[in-house]
């Protein structure tokens, strides 16, 4: 690759795999990449029930960050809802009690457990299955007394904030939760359906993985495309459901593994299911539940919620088998310590001293594959790190390339964790860094280009992304050569990224980072590599663009006060006759009457080229002309600090007025003295008018001492008869030539801003494998 420029790595397209507080678990196949937590699978039941009206929660999708760090915030859920919800439950609570206990009040059924003998309780008559608490077995009550469908395993430890028999209140409706089933990805990841009985009657799902909940309701009056159709639900796809539009984010397969409490269908330990996963982008979720395809498919239509929105409170700690890995771990091939930082979560792990990748599922050890060659992060797995989000610690190493024109470009993530947030990527490429999150697919709008947040985002990259090599562990069954097909769209310092398997489509969004802001996450000095190139998602540096807006800023407040302030206060109008001039010329007569009493005639002016006119002998009021009327204004007052402008307006017609002016100070006998000449010419040629020339003439001076002033008067003009000079005299004028020059001399630095900034985004596109359609 000598001699070839740089590429920067098309972007961590589907990194923030992990999810957000309560992001979905990771449920992928082998050889699939890893995927942003899932919001749970709901299971469908057997029987039917109405459901009630769904209260929505704001999704946990991140802000579009608009600052140069761009450090993305969360959505925070609407504070008045949520307490709403909460005082409900408190003023609710007593008569939700008193009703769920009159429930119980009916007779319970209670059977023999057909496998050990021990008591089983049935407390609800339209429930089917009772997981035994002393054997696990799965219990089923048929009319000629009880059965069981098989033996569940134990419990997989997993931290979550419902237990067995909380109570809790949803809309106007009080709830029990009786029930919970744990299902298994068919790539791993395992994740919890709760059973809430409603004091109606009803039965709700809660679904709950790594702390995101999601309560929903059976819909057995919408349609779903029947078991023949699931291959063509796509991630990706657009369905309709219930008048909302979803968008499939997943479609999987899942094995439930363990249970607790009473089930409201029948459930046969080790059953498999295919299930299809729907999201809205606003909080809206849906599951369609194939089953094994033995019966019509089931949809189930609901919201994310919170803990606290549904007023959870009591339960029964159910006793959960110790996780056989604990924290530390041998490995199995060089007896080194591994580490597990996320041990309830881990599905694989790498051993930091040979590299040996060791699969940890199930508390048995297992080597997966042997790596060649032991990877080297900058960061080390352990340190911690404060974002946006919290503090989070390092527990992951990957070694990505993107294949771009047959050639492979390297990029480094680290896998990021926190128990209350979930998982989160830190993404370098070429020294350039982002902070990625994970984003619900329901919320990008997608063709051509991209949309998110209200912001619009440019298609920029196409690749297949491949994991190189991996250190620490990992939520998913990760191996090295896996291999997905990924899509990034930026919008600086933003960068959207879509990664699709066959089976699963995943949406990031990327935050830009300098390596300062890492090193300030981390609290303290890295050695990280310096940035190469323009980043994808690096927005321009704002150093210059905010000194030159700065300034433009601050000249336009300037002049807007300026504008806004100037009194403009009229000082003078008067009318002035001037006669008709005398055509015999008089040699040596030019401005004869100009003497050193201002009171008598002006001083002469060298500017207005009196001089040269009068060796010419010629010039529309020029010295070589006879003297002019000598006319005298009423006295007048002007202060002292601001500006002064004269105003002279002649209504002539092919002809003109020359005026020769003093502003004469009768305090101090100061002078200030000028001329102007009107001209203005019009007529037909050829059938077309034209005119040249203008009425009006204006002058502008600096500001003068305070006192009573006169103004002077020698006015002479090239036509018969009289004509009119009108003139005003104006103080405190804004003037406007002098904007429109400061206006032009800033288009100077701008203009260098907008050619650098071209040529910023002219290098950042260079490491695009997209036709610009500009």
């Amino acid at each position: 690759m000598a001699g070839r420029r740089t590429r920067l790595r098309p972007g961590p397209a589907a990194r923030s795999r992990g999810g957000a507080r309560g992001a979905r678990p990771d449920r992928r196949r082998d050889g699939s990449a890893r995927r942003v937590d899932r919001g749970a699978r709901l299971r469908r039941a057997r029987r039917r029930h109405r459901a009630v009206p769904a209260r929505r929660v704001a999704p946990d999708d991140p802000h579009v960050p608009r600052d140069r760090r761009g450090d993305a915030q969360r959505v925070l859920l609407p504070a008045a809802d949520a307490g709403a919800v909460a005082r409900a439950a408190r003023r609710a609570a007593r008569r939700a009690r008193g009703d769920r206990d009159r429930a119980r009040a009916r007779p319970a059924v209670i059977v023999g457990c057909p496998t050990c003998g021990a008591e089983v309780e049935f407390r609800y008559d339209d429930s089917f299955v009772r997981v035994c608490s002393h054997c696990r077995s799965a219990v089923v009550r048929t009319d000629r007394g009880a059965d069981t469908l098989g033996r569940f395993a134990d419990l997989v430890p997993i931290p979550s904030a419902l237990q067995l028999f909380a109570e809790g209140r949803y809309g106007s409706s009080g709830f029990l939760l009786i029930g919970m089933a744990q299902l298994r990805h068919a790539a791993g990841g395992v994740w919890q359906e709760w059973y809430a009985k409603l004091d109606g009657g009803q039965w709700a799902w809660i679904s709950e993985a790594q702390g995101r909940l999601y309560l929903t309701f059976e819909r057995p009056d919408v349609a779903v495309p029947p078991l023949a159709a699931l291959r063509g639900l796509s991630p990706g796809t657009q369905l309709a459901l219930a008048g909302q539009t979803f968008v499939v984010t997943e479609r999987a397969t899942a094995t439930y593994v363990s249970a607790l409490g009473e089930i409201p269908y029948r459930l046969v330990p080790n059953s498999t299911l295919s299930f299809v996963d729907l999201s809205d982008g606003r909080g809206g979720f849906a599951t369609i539940d194939y089953g094994d395809g033995s019966e019509p498919p089931a949809v189930y239509i609901g919201y994310q919620v919170t803990p606290d929105s549904l007023g959870l409170s009591g339960g029964e700690a159910q006793p959960q088998a110790a996780r056989a890995t604990g924290a530390r771990l041998a490995c199995p091939s060089c007896n080194g310590s591994l580490e597990l930082r996320a041990p309830d979560q881990t599905l694989r792990v790498a051993c930091p001293y040979c590299g040996t990748l060791v699969n940890v599922e199930g508390g048995a050890l297992a080597i997966i594959a042997r790596q060649a060659a032991v990877p080297r992060p900058v960061i080390e797995l352990g340190a911690k790190a404060t974002f946006a989000e919290g503090e989070m610690t390092v527990i992951g190493f990957v070694q990505r390339s993107a294949q771009i024109d047959d050639s492979w470009w390297p990029f480094d993530e680290y896998l990021l964790h926190a128990p209350r947030v979930g998982f989160r990527w830190l993404v370098c490429s070429d020294g350039h860094w982002s902070y990625v999150q994970p984003v619900s697919g329901g919320a990008v709008s997608c063709a051509v280009h991209a949309r998110y947040g209200g912001v619009a985002f440019r298609r920029f990259q196409i690749a297949a992304l491949r994991v190189d090599s991996v250190l620490g562990e990992f939520y998913w069954r990760v191996t090295a050569g896996e291999q997905v097909n990924s899509e990034d769209f930026i919008a600086p310092p933003a960068m959207l990224s879509r990664e699709t398997t066959p089976s699963e489509e995943n949406w990031s969004l990327s935050s830009y980072l300098t390596p300062n802001d890492v090193e300030r996450a981390f609290g303290r000095s890295l050695e990280l590599p310096a940035p190469a190139g323009v980043g994808a998602n690096q927005p321009y540096p704002g150093g210059v663009g905010k000194v030159a807006a700065l300034v433009t800023a601050a000249f336009l407040a300037i002049a807007i006060g300026t504008c806004a302030s100037a009194p403009e206060t009229e000082r003078m109008y008067e009318r002035f006759t001037v006669p008709m001039t005398p055509r015999t010329p008089k040699a040596g007569a030019a401005r004869s009457t100009l003497g050193a009493d201002p009171l008598r005639s002006p001083p002469p002016m060298p500017s207005t080229g009196a001089a040269e006119a009068a060796d010419a002998g010629s010039g529309s009021g020029s010295a070589a002309e006879p003297a002019g009327e000598v006319l005298f204004s009423q006295p007048f007052h002007l202060d002292g600090g601001h500006n002064v402008a004269f105003e002279l307006f002649s209504n002539v017609s092919n002809n003109w007025v020359y005026a020769a002016l003093d502003l004469v100070n009768q305090d101090t006998g100061g002078v200030v003295s000028f001329d102007k000449s009107i001209e203005y010419y019009a007529g037909y040629d050829d059938g077309e008018s034209w005119s040249e020339g203008s009425q009006t003439e204006t002058e502008v001076i600096g500001p003068v001492e305070a006192g009573n002033h006169v103004l002077r008067v020698e006015a002479q003009h090239g036509g018969l008869g009289e004509v009119a000079l009108r003139v005003r005299i104006r103080q405190g004028v804004f003037r406007w030539p002098w904007f429109w020059v400061g206006l032009g001399v800033l288009v100077v630095p701008f203009a260098m801003v907008a050619a650098h900034a071209a040529a910023f985004r002219a290098r950042r596109w260079h490491n695009s494998n997209i036709v610009r359609d500009e």
